[in-house]
């Protein structure tokens, strides 16, 4: 009988590249969506409609200060005038506003660290500008605006930088949550067992760190325990219940959602006013944007609302809850 002729086949040059085209391609394409998420926002962040309020003796006064403002810089503040100095400070108490001019015989600039300390800076800023301006214009003595901080930042973190630096562990702790839970976990009662009991202990810890020993946040202890366990469970479950519905493919998509477009646009460094229009505002209704506007009026604004960020962070607990609800539990593999 003839021999079989076994034939060998060597792949061609186009099967040698083209994984290595399409990996290089999709590197390229993937860091650069990232970095325009994260670099453009803050590259193009301009002051729009900045809500600042003001108070003086003399009536209407704002309409004046807002119409010399915006032949500066037209659109970049938004001055709210109020009847006096207490309405003043009971609007940056709720936080309606950054902060406050005060035009009486004793000006004051009263700003808000604790809101955002990059703000504060910009009204303490706009404070000796107006006084070098009104002293020009009146050819009278110099005059200083005396600057009052209504909501300090703590002296063991006078920057702010310790919240700022942990937002990201803060997303991180329930990405790591939901993947792992994700991967290691089959039944639906384990997933949902590690994410409380996972995201408690996460807080108790994260919330000592950046409230007992680095001051960061200056609020109730257990309250803003609360708020960091909300946050990590409903990342987690979110994550855990679309990669139950949906795979590995639901499971990225959500983390690029609440990591890649989510820590970007929380407003932690630069209030909302200063992003594209929208995004920042977008941003606000995703975990992480409203878990640290959350914990900085816990920390620094009592009296505010905070009704829509508690909204928030229970509506994505509720998805994650639903959809592992609704997912079939994974079958253990059969020996």
């Amino acid at each position: 009988m003839p021999e079989e002729q076994v034939v060998i086949s060597t792949p061609g040059k186009s099967d040698f590249l083209k994984p290595v085209i399409q990996i290089s391609v999709m590197v390229t394409v993937i860091v650069s969506v990232i970095l325009t998420i994260f670099a453009w926002p803050v590259a193009t962040a301009t002051p729009k409609s900045i809500p600042v309020g003001i108070t003086s003796t003399v009536p209407n006064l704002a309409q004046g200060v807002q119409a010399q403002f915006d032949q500066q810089q037209p659109g970049a503040f938004k001055f709210i005038e109020y009847k006096d100095l207490a309405a003043a400070k009971t609007a940056i108490a709720h936080r309606e506003v950054y902060g406050a001019l005060v035009l009486t015989d004793t000006p004051q600039m009263l700003i808000a660290t604790g809101a955002s300390p990059a703000m504060a800076q910009v009204l303490t800023n706009i404070s000796v500008e107006l006084g070098a301006q009104i002293t020009a214009a009146n050819g009278v003595s110099a005059i200083n605006f005396a600057i009052e901080d209504l909501a300090p930042l703590g002296t063991k973190d006078p920057r702010g930088a310790g919240l700022a630096a942990g937002s990201l562990p803060l997303i991180i702790a329930g990405i790591v949550v939901g993947l792992l839970g994700s991967i290691r976990l089959r039944k639906t009662s384990q997933k949902f067992l590690v994410a409380g009991l996972a995201a408690t202990l996460a807080s108790f810890s994260m919330v000592a760190i950046l409230n007992l020993w680095l001051g960061s946040l200056q609020g109730n202890y257990f309250l803003e325990v609360a708020v960091v366990a909300l946050g990590i469970s409903a990342v987690a479950l979110t994550i855990m219940g679309a990669a139950a519905l949906a795979g590995r493919v639901g499971m990225l998509l959500v983390i690029g959602l609440f990591f890649i477009v989510g820590n970007p646009l929380a407003a932690i460094s630069l209030p909302v006013e200063l992003y594209p229009t929208g995004f920042g505002t977008f941003g606000q209704y995703l975990p992480l944007g409203a878990e640290v506007h959350l914990l900085r009026s816990i920390s620094y604004f009592p009296e505010a609302s905070t009704l829509t960020q508690w909204a928030t962070l229970g509506s994505w607990f509720a998805v994650g809850v639903l959809l592992l609800a609704i997912a079939p539990e994974r079958k253990p593999k059969q020996a």
